[in-house]
């Protein structure tokens, strides 16, 4: 058994097609930090959110921005079996409190003008209480209250001093820091008074670095960890600490009277006098690589580098579970490449995490999977786009930031093409032994060549042929780094821009130039960060000031196309908020433009968020930020949008997050079959109902089974919706209604019924 295999990641939870208007998280779940057992769930932490598995129906659920959680980015997370609350703290110092599904979010900390490190490192609980042990010290929850009850700073002063971890020991409560501990009679009222704590000053760890505290009946064990690695010590009076462990040590977790160590190689539990009770290296399909491990009802539960949660019975030790949502290969987010029925994620870089594996991930019936590892990439990394063969879907190009361009048949890697089998097609910087190629784009034609970027070369347009032959072209781009490339749909130019304040265009033969950005614009800018083509054949331009439009791209050779400069404008388009009128998006800097059905423009920026604006943009149809939306950042890296279901992939510093948008990509004529989901609707389902499969922008009436038209509107691209309201806005009554759409002369006419209960 294996948890990931060929474009499918097994025991993933398949949920049900999100509604329209609905967000879902495509967090990376692979790997992960820390298990946490509560009652019949096994909680699961990621880098951005949490997952659990059900014990008892062995389902696995996500719990992240989007089902209520209010932050990403986790630091740590515990549960209290007494109060029955869970406690999920992030790295911004946000804290939620979690019971029977409910959040209760406490923002002071993060909100608070505490100076210096306000990290939460762990959390315990006692009596009703939560302790919070923090970069400043240590924050006391009253749980009942969801409110801070006490600080305690642990300084000899009564300053802030770090505080890695706390424990309940022998009627002390002791506290550990990076220069020993420090202590105090755990019922003192007023531990906010630092002269009630005593600091140890003579046993064998008082100078050491105390990351972790765990308590074993009648021992407390003390987790030391400096450069030479790590220790464990315990102690059964607070005076003498005897080592017991060394080494290459990750976690140790005390529970059900067990001790649960983890190394990079293995996990092994013991029992409460420190004797030997298991080991596990490799299990069943997979080496035992965790990153933490507890002991919950006779399982060793795990979190594991790269397959999610794993669990070992006891009473079948040779057999490895594993449990996963599907998900991305990784959180990294560079270029969203859609298919007809799904979409291609290459994760980087040039974002900010280099030497990323060479891998894509597929979404594709609200599954991820990805590309079968094969020696092909072990000599790539950094994938940043990827090219699918019209005619072969199967068939396709991926170019690497350091390697090489890797083909891929049948979603398996089969060959990499460098300078050494391209005829010098493709070539190399010469950096020393560093040599790497610096492929960054790539896209195809209609006739199935596949065309790519090579940057910092003058001949940066690279092809190869639908007959396998490969070419270069003369582009003048010189040590220019080439990021993007884009065939437009009339006239089959090759656009391709990078670094410099430039857009070149070339004709896939000897005509090329340049276009200045700046050439006919009332807005000098000095960066192209994007382009998009929409469906009128208009190029959008983002740049670090906003939004520019070429409106006569066909013109780009009419001063000959012999290397310079285009005659043809980029213009800015005016947009009006009240009597406040400026360029569209002129205050933000534009990471990504993408065009669903209905020719509308989703727009991502590095701190603004997302932005929907009409066809033509002049209207602002939607903003989403992470204040007003699950979006986990407002730093947006790329945007991608599914063509048939409209659903809009958005890539985050943060993450990944889907919207499922209301346009669909459609045809001059309508599908033979259109059909309207969810159907029939239930008095229960308040959102909206699409209809697709219709013509462009089609007219659409809704009437009863007398034929009384209820509501009328119009097609966003290939879809309607309707939110089985009357167009006054009331609700309609429990029966059949009939969809009549056709396009504006009335004409390719389409006809489906929609069953509503109430």
């Amino acid at each position: 058994m294996a948890c990931i295999s060929l474009m499918v990641s097994v025991f993933a939870n398949v949920s049900a097609q999100v509604g329209i208007g609905k967000w879902q998280d495509h967090f990376a779940f692979r790997t992960t930090y820390r298990v946490i057992p509560a009652e019949e769930r096994i909680y699961v932490q990621g880098a951005l959110g949490l997952f659990y598995y059900d014990i008892e129906d062995h389902t696995i659920n996500k719990f992240t921005k989007v089902q209520g959680l209010t932050d990403v980015g986790i630091s740590t997370t515990a549960y209290d079996p007494t109060t029955g609350y869970l406690a999920v703290a992030y790295r911004n110092s946000n804290l939620d409190l979690v019971r029977n599904d409910r959040v209760y979010n406490l923002s002071d900390i993060k909100r608070s003008d505490i100076p210096g490190d306000k990290i939460i490192y762990s959390i315990r609980f006692r009596n009703g209480k939560a302790y919070l042990c923090s970069g400043f010290g240590v924050a006391v929850i009253d749980l009942d209250r969801q409110e801070i009850a006490d600080i305690y700073r642990l300084g000899t002063d009564g300053t802030a001093l770090k505080t890695n971890d706390i424990a309940f020991f022998n009627g002390k409560i002791v506290a550990a820091l990076d220069s020993g501990f420090v202590m105090a009679d755990q019922n003192q009222r007023f531990l906010n008074i630092f002269t009630y704590w005593k600091h140890d000053s003579l046993s064998s760890i008082s100078s050491s670095k105390i990351a972790q505290l765990e308590c074993l009946g009648n021992n407390l064990l003390a987790v030391v960890r400096d450069s030479t690695g790590t220790k464990i010590f315990s102690s059964s009076d607070l005076t003498t600490f005897n080592p017991w462990l060394n080494g290459d040590i990750h976690s140790v977790r005390v529970s059900d009277n067990k001790i649960a160590v983890t190394t990079s190689d293995s996990a092994f539990v013991y029992n409460a006098d420190f004797s030997l009770f298991k080991k596990f290296g490799k299990v069943d399909w997979a080496d035992m690589q965790a990153n933490d491990a507890t002991v919950y009802k006779s399982t060793l539960w795990i979190a594991h580098q790269w397959a999610g949660l794993t669990f070992v019975d006891f009473q079948k030790p040779n057999t490895l579970g594993c449990a996963v949502p599907t998900s991305p290969y990784v959180d990294d987010s560079y270029r969203f490449v859609p298919v007809k029925d799904g979409i291609y994620l290459a994760h980087g870089s040039r974002l900010g995490n280099y030497y990323l594996p060479a891998q894509l991930s597929l979404h594709k019936n609200n599954q991820w999977g990805y590309i079968e590892k094969t020696t092909a990439l072990d000599t790539c990394l950094d994938v940043c786009d990827v090219a699918i063969d019209p005619k072969n879907t199967s068939h396709m190009f991926a170019p690497s930031w350091e390697n090489g361009i890797i083909e891929i048949t049948g979603h398996r890697a089969t060959e990499v093409y460098t300078d050494a089998n391209t005829s010098n097609a493709i070539n190399r910087l010469e950096m020393g032994e560093y040599r790497p190629t610096r492929t960054g784009a790539a896209a195809v034609d209609g006739e199935g060549n596949f065309w790519f970027t090579n940057s910092m070369q003058n001949r940066s347009l690279v092809v190869r042929r639908a007959d396998g032959s490969w070419a270069n072209f003369e582009t003048n781009t010189g040590s220019e780094e080439i990021t993007g490339l884009m065939i437009d749909s009339a006239n089959s130019f090759k656009w391709f821009f990078g670094d410099a304040n430039r857009i070149y265009v070339h004709d896939g033969t000897n005509r090329f130039a340049y276009v200045n950005p700046n050439n006919g614009s009332k807005l000098n800018t000095s960066r192209v960060n994007c382009i998009a083509q929409d469906h009128d054949n208009e190029i959008w331009i983002g740049t670090e000031k906003g939004i520019k439009v070429i409106y006569n791209s066909g013109n780009a050779f009419a001063n000959g196309g012999s290397g310079g400069q285009s005659p043809i404008t980029c213009s800015n388009i005016l947009y009006s908020e009240g009597d406040k009128i400026e360029y569209l998006l002129a205050y933000e800097n534009i990471t990504c433009i993408a065009v669903d059905g209905a020719n509308r423009k989703w727009i991502g920026t590095t701190t603004g968020g997302v932005f929907l604006v009409s066809e033509n943009g002049t209207d602002q149809l939607m903003h989403f930020s992470s204040t007003n939306s699950p979006l986990p950042s407002d730093k947006i890296n790329a945007i991608g949008i599914q063509p048939n279901t409209g659903e809009v992939f958005i890539g985050t510093s943060n993450g990944i997050v889907s919207y499922r948008g209301s346009a669909t990509y459609a045809e001059s004529k309508p599908l033979d079959t259109i059909y309207a989901y969810p159907n029939p609707v239930y008095s229960d389902y308040t959102g909206y109902i699409g209809i697709k499969g219709l013509t462009r922008n089609a007219l659409v009436h809704i009437t009863d089974a007398a034929g009384h038209v209820v509501f009328t509107t119009r097609a966003n691209g290939g879809q309607a919706v309707w939110n089985a309201r009357t167009s006054s806005g009331k609700r309609v009554a429990s029966g059949v209604y009939y969809v009549f759409a056709s396009d504006e002369l009335g004409e390719n006419r389409s006809v489906t019924k929609i069953m509503i209960f109430n």
